[in-house]
C-alpha cells in the first residue's frame, strides 16, 4: 500500500513538474526572450563596435516572437540598417535552454544605407573587422588570410541564411563618393532554402529589373544562383563602370558552387558558371564592345592561408572554343604569380569562329582549316621583375587560310593607300607605290640606312618568324617596372602590321590582334620579308608630318635618300622610336647630345659585328651631322630639355 502511494506521488510529479515548468516558462517567456536578446546584442556590440537597439520584443502566442524597430548604428556615421518588424517562429522548449531554434521568419521593411566619402563611411569598419583574416606574420602591411576569408563567406551563406524566410519591402541604397546606387526587392521568399525574387536596380538615372533565383543546400555545401534580365536591357553589374571604367553586362548568368574545407590548411571551391550575350567594354581592352554570345567555366579554386590557386582542372569556354587554365598567386614567403595554358591540339576553324565580335575586327569573317596548338608559361615575382619566366608558342598542323574576311592581308603586296594617325586621329593619307614620288623601292634605299634601322629596331628581322621571345619578355619586365604600357617588344613585322592594319589604341586586344595577324602573315608567307621591309621604310614616321625614309632625307638633309651617308643614316635610325625628338638632338654648341654619341657607338659596333659595314666605315665614322633641310629651322639647341617635350615611343 505504501509502495503504491509512493509510485502515485512520483507519477504526479512526473506529470505536473514539466507542466509547471512549461507554465512558468510561458509566464516568463518575454523575460527570458529579452534576457537572451540582450546577451546576444551585447556580444555583437562588443565584437563590432555597433550600437544595436530595438523598440520592443515579445511573444505572440506560444511560439511567435515579434521584434519591432530594430536599428543598427555604426561606431561613426549614419544609421546602417533599420527593420520595421521581425517575426520568427521558434521552439519554446529550446528557449528554456537559452537556445534559439528558428522556424519560419518574416522581416518587414528592412532598409540598408551605405555611405562613403573618401575614408569616412558607415560600413568600412565591417570590412576591416576580423583579425583571423589577416596573417600575423605580415612584415610591412597586413596580409589577407585567403582561406579564413573564404571560409567566413561560405559560413555566412550556409549557416546564417534561414531555410524559410520572407522579406518584404527591402530597400538598399549606397552613396559612394557621390555616386548613387539603389536596390529594391518587394518580396523575397526563401522556401526550404529555394528562393526567387525580382530586383529593381537604380544607378544614377538608369533603372533596370532583374530576376534572381537559386537554391542553398548547407548539408551538401552547395549553392546555385541564376540572374536574368526581365526586359530588353541586359543585366549590367553596377558601380564597376563608374569605379573601374569596366562595363560588364549579360542577359543570363547561372552559377553553381560547392565549397569544402579539405583540411586545416586548404579549402576548395568547385563549380560552373554560364553566361549568354555577355558584353565587356574597357578602355584598356578594346575601343568597342566585346561580345560573347556564350561563355562558360568549370572551375576548381583552392585557397590556403597565403595563396590562391586555380588548378588545372579548370576549363574556360567562349563561343565554343575552350582551354584549360592553371593560375596561382602566393604572397608568402615571397610574392609569385604563375599562369599556364597548354592546349596542344584544337580545331583552327573553331578558334577563329569563336573570336568575339569587337575584339579582333580585322579577322572577322576569315575562314581557315587545320589544327593549332598553343602553350603559355608565365612565372613572376612582382617585386623582382627580372625573375620573369615567359614562354608562349602558337603552332600549326595542316593550317591554311581558305578565304579572308574583313581584311585581306595580302594587299600590302601591291600599291595601296596608307593613312597615318596621330593620337588616334587620321592626319594624312598617301599611296604606297610608284605613283607616290617619294616612294622608294628597297634597292633604291642605301644599305647603310636599311641596316642602321634594322640594328636599332629589329636586327634579326630576316631570321625570325615575326617574334623575338626575349624582346617580348623584356617589354613585359619594363611595363611591370613602370606600371604602364611603356614598351611593346615589337619586331619590324609587328610594327608594320600595327601601322598598316590596326588602329593606334593602346589596348590589350589590339596588341593580341597585332600578334595574331603577324603570325598569319609570317607563317602563311602572305608576303616576303623584302616587301615587308620596303613598305615599312616607306611609311614610318620620321618627323612632324614626315613619313617614309625619302621624305626624311629631304626634311633633314635636303637630299634624296640614296645619297645618305653612314652618319646621316644612323641619325635617322635614332629618330624612328621618337619621331619628334629631333628638335632636341643638339646641345647649345650645335653638337649631338651625349646620349646620341653613345647611340652612334652602339649601333655602328653592332653593324660592324654583323659585317653590315666595314672596319674602314667604322673607323671613319664621326657622331656628327649637319641639318640642311626644313628640320634646321625647328631644332632647339639647348643643354636642357624642357619637361614633357620628348614624347614616349609609339612602339606599343
Amino acid at each position: 500500500m505504501f509502495q503504491n502511494r509512493k509510485l502515485q506521488r512520483i507519477a504526479l510529479v512526473a506529470v505536473f513538474l514539466p507542466a509547471l515548468i512549461l507554465l512558468a516558462g510561458f509566464a516568463f517567456r518575454n523575460v527570458l526572450l529579452n534576457r537572451m536578446l540582450s546577451d546576444r546584442i551585447e556580444k555583437l556590440e562588443t565584437r563590432t563596435g555597433m550600437d544595436i537597439s530595438f523598440q520592443k520584443a515579445g511573444f505572440t502566442g506560444i511560439s511567435t516572437i515579434n521584434i519591432h524597430q530594430l536599428c543598427l548604428l555604426p561606431p561613426e556615421g549614419d544609421t546602417l540598417m533599420t527593420m520595421q518588424r521581425i517575426r520568427v517562429n521558434i521552439s519554446p522548449l529550446a528557449l528554456l535552454t537559452f537556445r534559439l531554434k528558428f522556424g519560419f521568419a518574416e522581416i518587414n521593411k528592412p532598409k540598408l544605407t551605405l555611405w562613403r566619402e573618401g575614408s569616412e563611411s558607415n560600413y568600412l569598419f565591417l570590412l576591416n573587422h576580423g583579425s583571423d583574416s589577416v596573417s600575423s606574420t605580415a612584415p610591412d602591411a597586413q596580409r589577407r588570410n585567403y582561406k579564413a576569408f573564404t571560409d567566413r563567406i561560405f559560413s555566412l551563406i550556409f549557416n546564417y541564411i534561414p531555410a524559410n524566410i520572407r522579406i518584404t519591402g527591402l530597400q538598399a541604397s549606397a552613396l559612394i563618393n557621390r555616386h548613387h546606387l539603389a536596390f529594391r526587392m518587394d518580396d523575397l521568399l526563401i522556401d526550404d532554402r529555394a528562393f526567387s525574387t525580382r530586383i529593381y536596380v537604380a544607378e544614377d538615372s538608369t533603372v533596370n529589373q532583374w530576376n534572381l533565383g537559386g537554391l542553398i543546400q548547407p548539408s551538401a555545401g552547395s549553392a546555385g544562383f541564376s540572374l536574368t534580365t526581365t526586359g530588353l536591357s541586359p543585366v549590367k553589374i553596377p558601380y564597376l563602370q563608374h569605379r573601374r571604367g569596366l562595363l560588364l553586362a549579360f542577359d543570363t548568368l547561372k552559377l553553381d558552387l560547392k565549397y569544402k574545407k579539405e583540411s586545416d590548411s586548404c579549402s576548395r571551391l568547385t563549380g560552373n558558371m554560364r553566361t549568354s550575350n555577355q558584353r565587356i567594354n574597357h578602355a584598356r581592352i578594346s575601343p568597342f564592345d566585346v561580345i560573347l554570345s556564350s561563355g562558360s567555366a568549370e572551375f576548381s579554386i583552392k585557397t590556403g592561408k597565403t595563396w590562391v590557386e586555380i588548378d588545372s582542372a579548370t576549363r574556360i569556354s567562349f563561343n565554343g572554343q575552350d582551354f584549360r587554365l592553371f593560375a596561382r598567386y602566393d604572397q608568402s614567403p615571397e610574392k609569385r604569380i604563375q599562369i599556364r595554358i597548354n592546349e596542344p591540339d584544337f580545331d583552327a576553324a573553331v578558334f577563329f569562329n569563336a573570336l568575339p565580335d569587337g575584339l579582333f575586327t580585322n579577322l572577322a569573317g576569315i575562314r581557315v582549316k587545320g589544327r593549332l596548338g598553343f602553350s603559355l608559361h608565365f612565372d613572376l615575382n612582382p617585386d623582382l621583375p627580372d625573375s620573369l619566366t615567359f614562354n608562349a608558342a602558337l603552332k600549326q598542323k595542316g593550317f591554311s587560310i581558305q578565304s579572308f574576311g574583313v581584311t585581306d592581308f595580302r594587299r600590302i603586296n601591291g600599291d595601296f593607300p596608307y593613312t597615318a594617325y596621330e593620337k588616334g586621329v587620321p592626319v594624312r593619307t598617301f599611296m604606297v607605290g610608284p605613283e607616290n614620288p617619294d616612294f622608294r623601292r628597297l634597292d633604291q634605299i642605301p644599305d647603310y640606312l636599311k641596316y642602321a634601322i634594322m640594328t636599332s629596331e629589329d636586327g634579326a628581322f630576316f631570321h625570325h618568324n615575326g617574334f623575338i621571345p626575349d624582346a617580348i619578355r623584356e617589354s613585359i619586365i619594363t611595363n611591370i617596372r613602370e606600371k604602364r604600357f611603356a614598351r611593346g617588344g615589337s619586331t619590324i613585322s609587328m610594327q608594320l602590321v600595327k601601322n598598316v592594319f590596326l588602329n593606334r589604341n593602346k589596348t590589350i586586344t589590339r596588341k593580341l590582334e597585332e600578334m595574331l595577324i603577324t603570325w598569319l602573315i609570317e607563317s602563311q608567307r602572305l608576303t616576303g620579308k623584302e616587301r615587308m621591309l620596303e613598305v615599312y621604310l616607306n611609311i614610318i614616321e620620321t618627323g612632324p608630318m614626315v613619313y617614309g625614309v625619302n621624305e626624311a632625307a629631304r626634311f633633314y638633309f635636303a637630299k634624296d635618300v640614296s645619297k645618305l651617308t653612314l652618319a646621316e643614316s644612323i641619325y635617322l635610325a635614332s629618330i624612328v622610336p621618337r619621331p619628334k625628338a629631333f628638335r632636341y638632338s643638339f646641345d647649345s654648341k650645335g653638337d649631338l647630345r651625349e646620349h646620341l654619341k653613345a647611340y652612334y657607338e652602339l649601333v655602328s659596333s653592332k653593324m660592324l659585328r654583323k659585317e653590315w659595314i666595314t672596319q674602314e666605315d667604322y673607323d671613319r665614322l664621326a657622331p656628327a651631322v649637319e641639318l640642311k633641310g626644313p628640320a634646321r629651322e625647328l631644332v632647339v639647341m639647348t643643354d636642357t630639355i624642357p619637361a614633357g617635350e620628348i614624347e614616349e615611343p609609339e612602339e606599343f
